[in-house]
This record gives structure tokens, C-alpha cells and sequence, in this order.
């Protein structure tokens, strides 16, 4: 069942969608320049059958019959130099329906997967006391449905944040989403329930730790 599921409710005789079933391959390389850095890239083939998608219609879901995704992804994480920690990704991938239903024909893409993205997040301890972050996130073109008829553009956000330290129990950050106001379409559900990317959003949080 996909994530969220009430899984008291679940019962054979209310089954709508046969199982999901997957097989996946991949080969990777890990590399370690020092101790505090770590960069790692991997290949890989996913296929699925009994697969399912966002109809064309809001609220609907269709199964596509089978799919296959393919792509290289690489990412690093640590710390490049003393005080600066980075976290970041790409990823270059396709996926299409690999068997025609009567929901589509083989070779439609694979709706909300973009071809290409990638996210860079930075943060640097100035003081003791005080960090400052900025991150960069991009997605390319993705289709809303597995129609294929309508097209959620690509987009590039940047977001901030700073964190202080108060004392030993208590600390404060501010997050800063969305910092240049770009409009964009976050998400799909279907091609006529097209959710937007909010614009600047700022979020102050206070933790303690016991």
C-alpha cells in the first residue's frame, strides 16, 4: 500500500488496483576525499508493473501497466572546508510506460518526474553561536498526468535560513523559502488541479532540548 494508508481498513474484497511490483538495479562508486567530505554517484534501472498514476481527470488514478526509469544521480555531503558543510544533489533520469493500457499507449512519461534536477544546500557557522545557510533547488519540465497534454514548467528556488545558538538548551532559526518571489507550479494532480509553488515564505522556530 503507498504511504498513508489506514492499514485497519485495508480488506481483499475492497481492492480497487492490483499490488505494485518492482525490481530495481544499480551500481555505484563512493569517494572520499578526506575524512569530513564524501561525494558518491550511482546508475541505476528501475522497472515496475501494476503501476498507477494522476489521471487526466482530478482525483482520479489510472493504472499504467508497466514502467521503466533510468538515470545517473551523484550527490555530496560534509563539510569543504572548516565551518562550511554542504549538502547537494543531481539527477539525470527518464521514465515512460513500457506497455500500452487502455489508460495510455507505451511511451508517455511518467507524469511529476522531471528529466533533470538538482539541489545545493550551504551552511556556514560564522560564529560559535550563529549560522547562516542558502540553498539552491531546481526541477526541470515535468508532465501534470499521464495524458501528457499539459507541461509544469521548470523552476529554480532559492531559500535561506540563519540559526543561533541562545545558550546550551535553546535555539532559534529563521527559514526564508522562495527568497527571489519566483512563480511556479509545485505539483499536479491531475491536468486541471495544478497546485503553485508558494511565494517568499518565512519560518521562525524555537527548540529546546532537555
Amino acid at each position: 500500500p503507498q504511504s498513508g494508508d489506514q492499514f485497519s481498513s485495508l480488506d481483499a474484497s475492497r481492492a480497487a488496483l492490483d499490488p505494485e511490483e518492482f525490481e530495481n538495479s544499480e551500481i555505484g562508486v563512493r569517494f572520499q576525499p578526506n575524512d569530513q567530505l564524501l561525494v558518491s554517484a550511482t546508475l541505476y534501472r528501475l522497472d515496475r508493473t501494476n503501476t498507477r498514476a494522476a489521471g487526466a481527470v482530478p482525483g482520479t488514478t489510472v493504472l499504467t501497466g508497466s514502467q521503466r526509469s533510468e538515470g545517473f544521480e551523484v550527490s555530496v555531503q560534509g563539510e569543504v572546508r572548516r565551518g562550511w558543510n554542504i549538502i547537494g544533489a543531481a539527477a539525470i533520469q527518464n521514465s515512460e510506460i513500457t506497455s500500452t493500457t487502455t489508460s495510455a499507449p507505451a511511451g508517455r512519461d511518467v507524469p511529476l518526474v522531471p528529466d533533470f534536477s538538482a539541489s545545493l544546500w550551504n551552511r556556514i557557522a560564522v560564529t560559535e553561536r550563529l549560522d547562516v545557510a542558502l540553498g539552491v533547488i531546481h526541477q526541470g519540465e515535468q508532465f501534470a498526468s499521464i495524458s501528457n497534454a499539459v507541461t509544469l514548467p521548470a523552476y529554480t528556488r532559492v531559500d535561506a535560513g540563519i540559526f543561533y545558538a541562545i545558550n546550551d538548551r535553546f535555539d532559534v532559526q529563521l527559514n526564508l523559502e522562495n527568497l527571489t518571489g519566483e512563480d511556479y507550479w509545485y505539483t499536479a494532480h491531475g491536468d486541471n488541479n495544478i497546485a503553485p509553488g508558494a511565494p517568499l515564505t518565512g519560518r521562525v522556530t524555537l527548540s529546546a532540548s532537555f
